[in-house]
């Protein structure tokens, strides 16, 4: 015994809480006055849960019980802290940690029995509760009665709308098979192991009972067999929904299908088969192909088109209302590209006034035109262009722009320009022509002791007039060469050896004037060296040597005549009318200085002629 009270009152080995504080006032009083509160409250809260145990008859037995040990409990705990408040002065530690041992204990197992009866405890309702209670069974009734109402009224609605789904659906199932009947599309359903399982509509007009059960490799035909089953096991394993086109033979017949395949997913998400549609595109391939066969003609077409057009030089282009350009076959046009521009952009007065009024009256009165218009391109390159015209109306009548044809007719105009010139000039020269002509006859008439002898000169000389003119003809009346006009006049006299004529100079065309002149020179000196000089035995020689110089500051051509080897030569006791073309006609027509010379080796003629004279201006 007083081992025990020892233990709980023994002081002489432990000092008060106090000292630990070091006696400090305001610490100990702190803790002294919260330990007097906190077991104040623990002594009162207990005493108004007995007081109210007390008071509720309606109180269960467990209850009761919970609020007796909650109220030890509290107390209890109070005690612990007259126990702290305690051992701030006396060291009474051991009887301290007893009582805090005791409402432990008693805490353990309040909180055990508390926790045992908490669904009892809140099941337990108060006054208040049991009226609520009460009041919300009166109107759960009531509710019940009305929901029993609108439930029958929600059967009734739903059997109606079951009906009228019902119809709808074998509506929509009817419109369905229509639609997909008469647009040629096979649906159809397989399983993993792509076993057909469901089909509508099959395809070639297969039945039903053809397919469902069997799978690809009983139903398609072994061409395009693994294609179609690769895609289908890849769609089955990856779970990616795939559409592909593909080509069926049939009966000697190619069909085309676009084919959908879309995986079959059960509740769990995994792929258990896969559904198909097969849309018949066979027509719709068919006509791209034929498109395609007609593109490919038109392209060619329109590049024959256009090939023809480039070489024959026809332009074909559009323009809006506005005259703008908006199609050419050709953007190599005189005025450079012309799409997006406008005639008033591209011409000027007085050719604008031209094309646009022609245009314009074929957009106002809706008929074709054409007509001949002149282009001046700005570097003095006239043109000229056959334009037909044709205005381009919309289905409601109205006026989207014209179409034209543009023919390339410059070198016809140049032509006809050409050969009125021609005309002209022919006219001129025909004219010029029958006066040389009348002037060789009386001038051989006036030197002719007899009629033979004057046909036979005047038909020589006629001849040198017709070769000269025969050249010129050759040449389209553009002149002749000197060479050409010396050859075609001693070449009728010229001998089985041509090294006896030697003829030599640079090339120099002479205008049709000139080329007469000189003609008509050469045929009296050939002629006299053939009757009288080199040329009428065999062994004289004809040297006709040209050059072209300057004299007096401007060219000249120095032309000689010589002949060697022939008979003796004696000067003429009378001038004939030879010496007279020779020496006056080509003096007076030329402007030459003319010298012509007799001496016994030969006949000498130099011509000592103006270039200016002999070609035309452009040459000069």
């Amino acid at each position: 015994m007083d081992g025990l009270l020892d233990y709980l009152f023994g002081s002489a080995s432990f000092v008060p809480h106090g000292y630990c504080l070091l006696w400090r006032p305001d610490l100990v009083a702190l803790h002294a006055i919260s330990d007097i509160g906190i077991a104040g409250a623990y002594f009162a809260i207990p005493l108004g849960i007995l007081v109210f145990a007390s008071r509720r008859e309606d109180m269960t037995r467990e209850a009761k019980q919970v609020a007796i040990l909650f109220s030890v409990f509290i107390v209890l705990c109070g005690i612990t802290h007259l126990g702290g408040l305690l051992t701030l002065w006396y060291p009474y530690y051991g009887l301290d940690g007893m009582a805090k041992a005791v409402t432990a204990l008693v805490s353990i197992l309040t909180a055990i029995a508390a926790w045992r009866l908490m669904p009892q405890l809140v099941a337990i309702p108060s006054p208040r509760q049991a009226a609520l209670m009460n009041e919300r069974l009166v109107e759960e009734s009531a509710s019940r009665s009305r929901a029993y109402e609108e439930l029958e009224d929600a059967r009734r609605d739903l059997e109606r709308q079951v009906a009228e789904r019902t119809r709808e659906l074998a509506e929509a199932k009817q419109l369905f098979e229509a639609a997909t009947r008469g647009a040629q599309i096979t649906i159809f359903s397989q399983d993993r192991a792509l076993r057909y399982t469901w089909a509508h509509n099959p395809w070639f007009g297969m039945d039903e009972a053809e397919i469902i059960g069997k799978t690809d490799d009983e139903v398609l035909p072994e061409s395009v067999r693994d294609s179609i089953v690769s895609i289908k096991r890849r769609v089955i394993d990856n779970g990616d929904a795939e559409t592909f086109e593909t080509e069926i033979p049939h009966n000697d017949t190619t069909y085309w299908f676009r084919i959908d395949v879309t995986p079959l997913r059960d509740e769990a998400g995994a792929t258990g088969g896969i559904v198909s549609t097969a849309i018949d595109i066979s027509r719709s391939k068919r006509l791209e192909a034929m498109r395609a066969d007609l593109g490919n003609r038109l392209s060619e077409t329109v590049q024959r088109f256009n090939l023809a057009l480039r070489s024959s030089e026809i332009i074909v282009f559009a323009q809006d209302p506005e005259l703008r350009y908006t199609w050419s076959n050709s953007n190599d046009t005189q005025v450079g590209s012309i799409i997006g521009r406008t005639d008033y952009e591209l011409f000027e007065e007085p050719d604008l006034s031209r094309i646009v009024d022609l245009k314009k009256d074929a957009m106002a009165k809706r008929e074709p035109r054409n007509g001949e218009v002149r282009v001046d391109s700005g570097n003095g390159d006239i043109r000229w262009y056959d334009l037909f015209i044709e205005p381009n109306v919309s289905v409601n009548g109205t006026v989207t722009g014209i179409t034209c044809s543009a023919v390339d007719i410059s070198d016809t105009k140049r032509n006809e320009a050409q050969m009125r010139l021609v005309m002209r000039e022919l006219t001129h020269r025909s004219k010029n022509l029958l006066a040389v002509v009348q002037a060789i006859a009386r001038q051989t008439a006036q030197r002719a002791e007899t009629v033979p002898g004057f046909l036979n000169a005047f038909g020589e000389r006629l001849r040198a007039l017709s070769g000269a003119q025969d050249l010129l003809v050759a040449e389209n009346w553009a002149g002749a060469r000197l060479d050409q006009v010396i050859a075609s006049q001693v070449g009728h006299y010229m001998p089985n050896d041509q090294s006896r004529i030697v003829l030599a100079g640079p090339e120099l065309t002479m205008t049709p004037e000139a080329t007469q002149v000189l003609a008509l020179a050469l045929h009296e000196l050939a002629t006299n060296a053939a009757k009288y000089g080199a040329l009428s035995n065999n062994t004289g020689t004809v040297s006709v040597t040209w050059s072209l110089e300057q004299s007096d500051g401007a060219a000249v051509l120095a032309f000689e005549w010589r002949e060697d080897g022939g008979p003796p030569v004696e000067t003429p006791s009378h001038k004939g009318f030879g010496r007279v073309v020779v020496e006056q006609n080509v003096a007076r027509s030329l402007d030459a200085k003319v010298t012509l010379a007799f001496p016994p080796e030969g006949v000498r003629a130099t011509f000592v002629i103006p270039v200016e004279n002999l070609t035309q201006p452009a040459a000069g």
